[in-house]
């Protein structure tokens, strides 16, 4: 199995509460952290899932290279999330 940086996959155990199955995104820079949840069902399926966890992790690391501070690209991609939760 592939490892990817900042990326970690977590199967839910079953009988218990925890039951989610999907990947983590976290990436932590100046005491900032940024955690995002990817889940199967959300994506259909964990290859998916993980496809999106990469392309997010990517474009967050060319947006930090380019020269943009990490607390901004955070901010950025969380009120992306916040905005879907919103619409829905």
């Amino acid at each position: 199995m592939n490892t990817h940086r900042y990326i970690t996959r977590y199967n839910g155990q079953k009988g218990t509460h925890n039951t989610f199955c999907g990947w983590r995104l976290c990436i932590t820079r100046q005491k900032e952290t940024y955690v995002r949840y990817f889940t199967d069902r959300e994506y259909a399926d964990a290859d998916k899932a993980l496809q999106a966890a990469l392309q997010t992790r990517d474009a967050m690391l060319a947006a930090m290279s380019a020269g943009e501070d990490f607390v901004s690209v955070c901010a950025r991609y969380r009120k992306q999330v916040e905005n879907l939760r919103q619409i829905s």
